[in-house]
């Protein structure tokens, strides 16, 4: 079906008809805490092959209110996992051994 043009929606408003907006298909992983140019990472890029996505399927927020999707990957404050949120240090710090082993480990229990 194509998109409605503004006249269209005009002339259906006035009849009382409100035309229905399909919602968008929510992304498979929402990074949130992080810039566009984190998908192309090489750490995130081989979570992302762990998960079978590509960067195309993920989105970027600002906060996991922003985003929708299936799963949140929140790159700030390391606290306990959710069944759909993973939370895990900044990206700078997943570039320590602990750090980067935490990720390793909640990853495991994640999936």
């Amino acid at each position: 079906m194509s998109k409605l043009s503004e006249r269209q929606i005009a002339a259906l408003q006035q009849m009382g008809i409100t035309p229905y907006q399909v919602p968008a298909k929510p992304a498979e992983l929402c990074l949130v805490n992080v810039g566009a140019e984190a998908l192309q990472h090489p750490l995130i890029l081989d979570v992302l092959q762990l998960l079978q996505l590509t960067p195309e399927q993920c989105t970027v927020a600002a906060c996991s209110d922003d985003g929708n999707a299936k799963r949140y990957w929140q790159l700030k404050h390391d606290m306990p996992t959710r069944p759909t949120h993973l939370h895990t240090a900044a990206l700078a710090e997943l570039a320590e051994p602990a750090a980067k082993r935490r990720l390793w480990q909640r990853l495991q229990s994640w999936l």
